[in-house]
């Protein structure tokens, strides 16, 4: 039976949405003339929308598009304001609640002249972006300026239809002219000296592609108009060759050929378009269907040359395929070369109006594998962990964001002793600039930090310098245009379907952002399960770090955050299914989890084998700026929390808290001169805090740049303001830091409590007791394993840490685990301990790890293999200090105290150096000579 296809049913339409179709009037509108714009908003967010014109008005948002940019016009304002946006305010049609109208000179509106504006773009929105009250596309209005001719009807340039529809065809031209419709070059219609020719065809073809064309001659000239119908018909039946996964499958023996396959459960028809058919809609690009599976072979490919590509699924959805390893973006030209040289340009043809539609695969036969360079790397215990968290965007000025600059940067974590590198989100996310927890595809390296090549040689090199690579994992969610998301999404109300195989329709959790995953399909799993695979075997990367992994369940808890926290069961089993598939392929992969949930819970999967973020941020924070309240540090170690394993990952800061010493020093305590505002004062209680922190037994992680005590607020904007909804945005980067005494002698001190905790098992491995509580005077008592009072070496010494985080002076009663010598590992003074209770005075902020073995320290860590250039001795020394190297010509030597601060040391002769005025104490001698520079810390008797 043949049917009438009038415009609201054209449904599945190729890159264009039926919804919000706009009409004006005249037809062809004049810039400098009035122009009536009717837009329909059904099926979009705006449809039903309790519109009045004064207490919930409806605007036009509207611009000029450009391609360096677009020009809003000047009432483009949000949110919308009166009288600032009454000339863009539109009325509804009383015939059609869900038709919207308004009028308006462009030129006039826009200020600017005719010959500026040949096309303008537009959306329909409520008052504010906020209330997402909006049509969902781009539309776009043409200007003429002389003789044209266009389709009115159908709206769309590329739709399907069906064999024995009947297509309603407007043909209209801006003067009188002879006009003519042709279908696949066969005329169908003509009418002589008119604007206008309707024609109603019926489609009489089975499958393939027909082109309609519509031409107007008006004596002088011959101007025309096209659009394409597709003819929908079956997809072929057919079993996938033995081998083919899902994703881009290679041919490893024919570069010419690869084969595509898709899994795409409730769909009927899948067609492939890309760089290779020229980006048609072609029956010889149509996937065979094996069950849930579409698959294709591709050939007449050149190998070495990258191909995009996009699936149009069910005749109205295009996406980048799911498993591609690089997909491209129209925000890629903001990528900067030297970041990723030779990019591919986004294809011009390949660009919808709809954003969500603008994602791209790559394939590209014949690629050279990286060659691997380190094939001996073991991994550091788990134990022995001191992770360093960063995000490539606020670790590097601009232009330099990218991994070449991180492999560049590797000498300065190998020397801080750092033997982890946590990068936060690099998987490909929605723009450039982001924290990157808006994941789109997972098995894609975002473009904005480099190329994948990159990343593993990132990888290979920290391998080859003992530092594992940590990726920071987002499975909690995902964002729109993921295509698993897409595949089964609901356009309108912009959230999955109920029907989606792996995402929920709404979270079932507080705190879920995006699209949230459903932990229990099999389809999810599965999933998974291989981008886990992917990342571990294919990047050789050493573990992850699962971003919100408390949201791992289908238990629904509503806006319940302690529900969301008590104990699940059900997501237990999920994560430990999901570890267990991790450990047939890598066994000793780190699966670290940011679950901060109920004990129980958290104590059930560190016996399985996984380690858990340990938030300590608040009491490590509360300490240094001198409140007692939540400070309680002992949280942070894991026998506190009764577990068997040191498997808490603690950290005083991540990426996700406010800043230690930006608090210390805007809001920390104070007493007569003793103020924690002081840059130094709050960088001694930040080396006060370390010493507490890094001889807790149990893997440990550092926030970037909190050895140098970074203090820009998380909430800084970029005009450096402070406010909440700034906070994931770009940050300064201040390695300059390290040129200031004060913030230098600080990372040297974390960086040999680091190699403390790197050379002495006491310091992983130990049994602590951490008697701290909410005072603040605080302590921790730190035995080897086996105790000994007697200890032979410092393989079986003991430690005890004790410190003052108030700002005036307290006497700490000290119980140390044994009486008899004990030495202050900074001073190496020796003390004399007759009971196992001791009172000590201590300075405000003041603190002091002692041993009972005495220990060198070395506060200025060099890097392995790098030849110390000049000699300094006697060390420890009675005042006179002797330099030697191999060259004593224009020998320069500064000295600084622990506090940074400057002190004067007069040279003697050509290498004696006096510094009997010290007070006795460490000291940091920078030495230079020319373009040699070298850090020694000596010690004052």
């Amino acid at each position: 039976m043949k049917r009438i296809l009038l415009l609201q049913f054209f449904l599945c339409v190729v890159g264009l949405s039926l919804a919000q179709v706009v009409t004006t009037s005249p037809a062809f509108p004049v810039a400098d003339q009035p122009v009536t714009i009717t837009v329909d908003v059904s099926g979009t967010s705006l449809d039903k929308f309790a519109w009045n014109s004064d207490t919930n008005p409806v605007y036009i948002w509207t611009w000029i598009p450009g391609g360096s940019g677009s020009i809003d016009a000047p009432t483009n304002i949000n949110p919308a304001t009166s009288p600032g946006q009454d000339a863009a305010k539109c009325f509804r049609l009383t015939t059609n609640p869900d038709k919207y109208q308004i009028t308006f000179t462009p030129t006039l509106f826009f200020n600017k002249p005719a010959s500026e504006i040949t096309q303008i773009g537009l959306k329909l929105k409520s008052k504010s972006w906020a209330d997402n009250k909006q049509t969902d596309v781009d539309k776009f209005i043409t200007f003429t300026s002389g003789f044209s001719v266009k389709f009115t009807a159908p709206t769309q340039t590329n739709f399907f239809v069906s064999t024995g529809d009947q297509i309603p065809i407007t043909l209209k031209a801006s003067a009188t002219a002879d006009l003519e419709i042709k279908v696949g070059g066969v005329s169908k219609a003509t009418l002589a000296q008119n604007t206008t020719l309707t024609y109603t065809h019926t489609v009489a073809e089975t499958q393939g592609s027909v082109s309609v064309s519509g031409s107007a001659n008006n004596g002088t000239e011959t101007k025309t108009s096209t659009f394409t119908y597709y003819v929908r018909s079956a997809s072929t039946n057919a079993p996938r060759p033995a081998g083919i996964v899902d994703g881009i499958n290679y041919n490893s023996s024919d570069a010419s050929k690869a084969t595509l396959s898709l899994l795409a459960p409730g769909k009927t028809s899948v067609y492939v378009i890309g760089d290779f058919n020229n980006w048609t809609i072609d029956e010889a690009y149509k996937m065979k269907k094996d069950g849930e599976h579409f698959w294709l072979d591709v050939s007449g490919l050149v190998s070495g040359t990258e191909y995009g590509f996009q699936y149009l699924v069910d005749e109205s959805i295009k996406m980048a395929d799911p498993f591609a390893d690089k997909v491209l973006d129209p925000d890629d030209q903001y990528i900067p070369a030297t970041t990723y040289p030779n990019l591919k340009t986004y294809p011009a043809q390949a660009l919808n109006t709809q954003w969500y539609f603008n994602r791209v695969a790559i394939l590209q036969t014949g690629q050279t594998p990286y060659a691997w360079q380190t094939s001996a790397y073991q991994k550091p215990a788990s134990e022995k962990l001191v992770i360093y968290e960063l995000h490539i965007r606020d670790f590097f000025g601009d232009g330099a964001k990218n991994y070449q600059n991180l492999i560049d940067t590797l000498g300065y974590f190998k020397k801080m002793g750092i033997n982890a590198i946590e990068l936060m989100p690099i998987t490909e996310f929605n723009g450039n600039d982001s924290w990157g927890y808006n994941p789109t595809f997972m098995f894609a390296v975002d473009k904005f930090y480099g190329t994948k090549n990159k990343l593993k040689e990132f990888v290979d090199k920290c391998h080859a310098n003992g530092i594992a690579v940590i990726m920071d994992m987002v499975l909690n969610h995902q964002d729109l245009p993921n295509a698993y998301v897409m595949m089964d999404f609901d356009f309108t109300g912009m959230k999955p379907n109920p029907t989606n195989k792996w995402f929920n329709v709404t979270a079932t959790h507080p705190f879920s952002v995006f699209f949230d995953m459903n932990h229990e399909s099999v389809y999810t799993q599965h999933y998974v399960d291989t981008v886990n695979y992917h990342w571990l075997n294919e990047y050789k990367i050493d573990g992850f770090r699962y971003d919100l992994s408390k949201g791992f369940t289908q238990k629904n808890s509503g806006d319940d955050v302690n529900g969301w926290s008590s104990f699940d069961q059900s997501r237990i089993n999920i994560l430990k299914r999901m570890a267990a598939q991790i450990r047939t392929h890598t066994p000793d992969a780190y699966i670290i989890l940011e679950h901060f949930a109920d004990n129980t819970e958290e104590t059930i999967l560190a016996a399985d084998g996984m380690m858990l973020w340990g938030n300590a941020n608040n009491a490590y924070t509360q300490a240094a700026m001198g409140f007692g309240s939540n400070s309680d540090i002992s949280w942070g170690y894991y026998k506190t929390r009764s577990w068997t394993d040191p498997r808490l990952v603690t950290y005083m800061e991540s990426h996700d808290e406010e800043r230690m010493m930006y608090k210390t020093q805007e809001f920390g305590n104070a007493s007569g001169t003793y103020s924690t505002a002081s840059l130094n004062t709050a960088l001694n209680r930040m080396k006060a805090a370390a010493t507490f922190f890094y001889t807790v037994p149990g893997p440990k992680m550092i926030w970037q740049f909190g050895e140098l005590g970074y203090d820009e607020s998380i909430n800084r904007c970029t005009d450096g303001t402070i406010s909440s909804n700034c906070r994931v945005t770009a940050k300064p980067v201040h390695w300059e830091y390290r040129n200031v005494p004060a913030r230098s002698t600080l990372q040297q001190y974390v960086a040999d409590l680091i190699r403390l905790r790197n050379t002495y098992a006491v310091f992983t491995k130990g049994d602590a007791t951490v008697t701290t509580g909410n005072a603040l005077v605080k302590q921790i008592t730190l035995n080897n394993v086996p105790f000994t009072t007697t200890p032979a070496d410092a393989s079986q010494m003991n430690v005890q840490v004790v410190g003052n985080f108030d700002v005036t002076a307290q006497t700490a009663s000290v119980t140390f685990s044994h009486t008899g010598t004990w030495y202050d590992y900074i001073t190496a003074v020796p003390l004399q301990v007759t009971t196992t209770s001791m009172n000590i005075s201590l300075q405000p902020g003041e603190y002091k790890l002692y041993t009972d073995v005495v220990l060198r320290t070395v506060t200025a860590v060099e890097e392995e293999n790098v030849k110390a250039f000049f000699t300094v001795f006697p060390n420890p020394s009675q005042g006179v200090l002797q330099i030697d190297g191999p060259d004593k010509r224009d020998i320069d030597v500064k000295a600084f105290n622990v506090m940074g601060q400057s002190v004067l040391l007069p040279k003697m002769d050509r290498n004696h150096w006096d510094a009997t005025s010290f007070v006795p104490g460490l000291y940091i001698l920078k030495i230079s000579q020319g373009q040699r520079q070298q850090s020694v810390s000596i010690i004052r008797n």
